[in-house]
């Protein structure tokens, strides 16, 4: 006939009650060991509650925490530790420490800011740069013409032409080369016949596009009466 014994195995008690227990017999407050281990009495009374969820989020403060009560209770470190880990205590620690998370974060998230903007403000230069030259060569040049104006009547068979295009420009009146200064300025002086004068001003830049301005001038030559007074003056 078999013999059962029975024996009442006592429940292991969780770390927060054995640090409780412990600070007890040693006739210490929560207070008094704030004072020895600088841990705020909050994070002690979590710790021996087992509110690990109200402990800091890092990993490294709570093991420290736990290391230290320890030790001021006189209990062996690592076993306290083990225990704590076994007790779910590093549950919803996240892997690095918060703070450098942050800090990381911030830092990342500033140097893709500065790299994306240093990016889109050279394909912007790049874009301006390219539509000014594609600009350059497919506009006309600019030509301004101050003098004569359409239309004019003049007695005397010659009158000056003056006006402003771009610089380096190629100017041409009625087929002949003009001169043009480097601000684009340019002035002279033409022939004309009795009766109607046609002025023909062409500017060409250097890629083929060219600007015309053409001016209709009027000679009238003097009568006879209006000569022999002339001459008697």
């Amino acid at each position: 006939m078999s013999i059962f014994c029975y024996k009442n195995l006592a429940l292991t008690d969780r770390l927060g009650e054995r640090f409780q227990k412990k600070r007890k017999n040693l006739q210490l407050t929560v207070e008094e060991l704030a004072e020895r281990t600088r841990i705020a009495v909050k994070h002690l009374l979590a710790i021996e509650q087992s509110n690990f969820s109200e402990l800091p989020k890092a990993k490294a403060f709570r093991l420290a925490y736990v290391r230290e009560y320890a030790a001021a209770l006189g209990l062996a470190g690592d076993d306290c530790i083990e225990q704590f880990t076994h007790e779910d205590g590093l549950l919803d620690t996240p892997l690095i420490h918060p703070h450098r998370v942050t800090r990381g974060l911030r830092f990342s998230s500033v140097s893709l800011f500065l790299r994306n903007a240093l990016v889109l403000g050279g394909v912007a230069l790049f874009a301006g740069y390219l539509f000014w030259q594609v600009r350059g060569v497919l506009e006309p040049p600019r030509l301004v013409i101050y003098s004569p104006v359409e239309g004019l009547v003049l007695r005397a068979p010659a009158t000056v032409v003056q006006g402003e295009t771009d610089p380096e420009t190629h100017l041409s009146v009625n087929g002949q080369d003009i001169m043009v200064n480097d601000k684009g300025i340019f002035e002279t002086k033409i022939d004309l016949s009795s009766g109607m004068n046609t002025i023909v001003i062409t500017a060409e830049k250097k890629h083929g596009k060219t600007t015309t301005v053409t001016r209709h001038l009027v000679v009238q030559q003097k009568n006879k009466n209006e000569q022999i007074s002339l001459n008697n003056n």
